[in-house]
């Protein structure tokens, strides 16, 4: 049978603990139990008085302008000497104290441990929380439910060995024919989370940033067939056609948002932020500065919030906004969009104030089927208003600057098609190489 403890002794029991925890410690001070700076005093002596006897190297303070103080300790890992500077003593012994006695916890974090902890972290310092709600999912998918990763996030961090982290990379890419760019979003998980161990000083070096890997290693991705990305032109000229029929049945404007993409060439989010303010007749431009934008939310029991759609003020990867020249047929269709907006007795700035990316993506998929179409998503008409400039001679650096991309590269490599089909090539080569 355990006997109650006095006053005085449940006092010195919690005075010999430094690990108290501030809950335990406020309940005790409510109770008259523990002084709480009596408490601080005591444990910072005890602590002190355990670093003196181990800690061999002299603590100073420096002649600088901020005075800090110094010390050097034997880097475990490396057995070089490294330096811990503190603004005040007391923050440098507190720093000792953790680096001989309180590490045990330390040295046994793992991955899985400390995921909890880092994707709050991730959240609050990520441009949008959509970068970290998708490696939530591939932490999930390739990580925690992943048996390959089993070892990798079971294991002391500070136990990983580059070569257990190559080795574990490897099997995962071939399991899964992984692409350069699909493993990097996924390793980047394992390369951020050890970032934010070293940025919390658990960890002296990121480990997971010194791997190489054999660039043959990743499953090659061949460009894509023209009339799996592109409208043939005979296409568009069907599609916009039905486009206006739909859009006058059903007195639905947003039908309208397809015809509009393949005047404009921009991103579907960033023709649903649109405004008529933002059409300009005399310059013949418009100014693309906003886009309709996904925000997630992480709640605090770590599950995602319901995701919503908002307009931002801000364009894909924080591209700078810009004007494009548009033709005198773009003013056309605004001009039809908004007098259906007027039928029906609504006056406002923004165009497709109702429309959402999904509702756009599904109305185009309905037209593909009924014109018997292979389906193809908002973007392929961004890709053929691309293809088409350039296949028409158009500068290629105007068609950059039009489709706001960084790179010209971009532009030419994964935007670009032939717009003509392979039986009139071939028309033109049976003409040309005639004997």
């Amino acid at each position: 049978m355990t006997l109650p403890l006095s006053d005085t002794q449940e006092k010195i029991t919690f005075l010999y603990d430094p690990n108290l925890p501030e809950e335990t410690l406020s309940s005790l001070a409510e109770r008259g139990i523990i002084d709480v700076n009596e408490y601080h005093r005591y444990i910072w002596m005890v602590k002190k008085d355990k670093v003196k006897n181990v800690h061999t190297h002299a603590i100073t303070q420096g002649t600088g302008k901020d005075r800090r103080w110094f010390t050097n300790v034997r880097d475990p890992q490396t057995g070089k000497r490294k330096r811990v500077a503190g603004n005040s003593e007391e923050e440098v012994y507190q720093k000792l104290y953790t680096f001989y006695f309180a590490r045990e916890k330390e040295k046994a974090l793992t991955l899985e441990k400390i995921y909890a902890e880092w994707l709050p972290y991730r959240v609050a310092t990520v441009g949008k929380a959509n970068t970290a709600h998708r490696q939530d999912t591939d932490y999930h998918r390739y990580y925690l439910n992943e048996p390959l990763s089993k070892h990798l996030i079971s294991t002391p961090v500070r136990e990983l060995t580059r070569a257990e982290i190559k080795q574990w990379e490897c099997e995962l890419i071939k399991k899964y024919q992984m692409t350069y760019k699909a493993a990097t979003n996924v390793f980047s998980i394992l390369r951020q989370m050890m970032d934010y161990l070293v940025d919390r000083e658990l960890l002296e070096r990121n480990i997971a940033r010194e791997i190489h890997l054999d660039r043959t290693i990743y499953r090659t991705v061949s460009k894509a067939p023209a009339e799996t990305q592109i409208f043939f032109p005979d296409e568009i000229e069907e599609l916009i056609a039905l486009c206006y029929q739909k859009a006058k049945e059903t007195e639905d404007e947003n039908y309208l948002t397809i015809p509009l993409i393949q005047q404009l060439g921009i991103r579907l989010g960033e023709c649903l932020a649109l405004s008529f303010s933002d059409f300009d007749t005399k310059t013949h431009k418009v100014h693309i500065h906003r886009s309709l934008c996904v925000q997630d939310e992480l709640l605090p029991d770590g599950t995602w919030a319901k995701r919503h759609f908002v307009v931002e003020d801000s364009l894909k990867k924080g591209s700078p906004p810009r004007d494009i020249l548009v033709t005198d047929a773009c003013f056309e269709l605004i001009k039809k969009i908004r007098a259906m907006l007027l039928k029906k007795g609504i006056v406002r700035d923004r165009i497709f104030e109702t429309a959402s990316e999904s509702s756009i993506q599904m109305k185009l998929y309905r037209l593909c089927g009924k014109l018997n179409f292979g389906r193809r998503s908002p973007h392929k008409l961004r890709k053929t208003y691309i293809s088409l400039l350039l296949n028409n001679g158009l500068d290629p650096d105007f068609v950059r600057r039009q489709a706001g991309h960084q790179q010209l590269q971009t532009t030419l490599n994964n935007y670009t098609y032939s717009t003509t089909r392979d039986e009139v090539i071939v028309e033109k080569l049976n003409q040309v190489l005639a004997l």
